[in-house]
């Protein structure tokens, strides 16, 4: 076996070491996400159901919009998480694809073996992120929009029964907490557009 078979014989079990590893990590990430998730729908729920201006439920209209501030800014956390890891990972797809540029000499060799899949340059930005992480930062996305227009609708439905809470310490109170969390929506999709820009720049050059 020459030295060049042997380079190669070393790296091609080195990434398949990787690739393995790569995913029983997204097994304890994905652990942790839906874990994450159920259990923030879980008190977002309870507190959604028990809410109203009443003195006999549970929970009163501050309260929620509190929960749904703390939700919602949970949910933002989730989505830079997985835009981080997922970044991570095409970053470190990129250095691989590089090594393996230098290895191998003939293009048709490496795709014979590695295939178009592996590919990690040529990527938008709805899909630069692998996809297991593209697929958690949607998901934390769409949650976020769906906590907002439920709190909207609560708003509306408390002001519906007829009751008076249109204080202006009340006012304020809404006001202040709906701005903070259309501000957590545009920047989950703001931090997935600087990454995207941080990925063009570590594409440039490869391949």
């Amino acid at each position: 076996m020459t030295e060049n078979e042997n380079s190669e014989e070393t790296l091609e079990n080195q990434l398949h070491q990787q690739y393995a590893e790569n995913d029983n990590n997204r097994i304890g990430v994905f652990t942790s996400f839906i874990v994450g998730i159920i259990s923030l729908f879980g008190f977002y729920g309870y507190v959604f159901v028990n809410t109203n201006s009443r003195e006999n439920w549970n929970f009163n209209l501050q309260e929620y919009l509190l929960m749904s501030f703390i939700t919602i800014g949970m949910l933002f956390f989730l989505a830079v998480l997985a835009i981080y890891f997922g970044y991570s990972v095409r970053r470190d797809q990129l250095i691989v694809h590089n090594i393996r540029i230098k290895r191998y000499k003939k293009e048709t060799e490496m795709g014979k073996i590695f295939g178009k899949i592996y590919s990690p340059v040529g990527k938008r930005i709805n899909n630069f992120i692998p996809d297991f992480f593209n697929l958690f930062y949607w998901l934390f996305f769409i949650s976020e929009v769906f906590i907002f227009i439920t709190t909207i609708l609560k708003i509306i439905d408390i002001v519906n029964t007829g009751i008076t809470f249109c204080n202006c310490k009340n006012i304020l109170y809404i006001t202040f907490i709906m701005i903070f969390n259309i501000i957590f929506i545009i920047l989950t999709h703001k931090f997935r557009k600087c990454y995207f820009i941080k990925y063009e720049k570590a594409c440039e050059g490869v391949g």
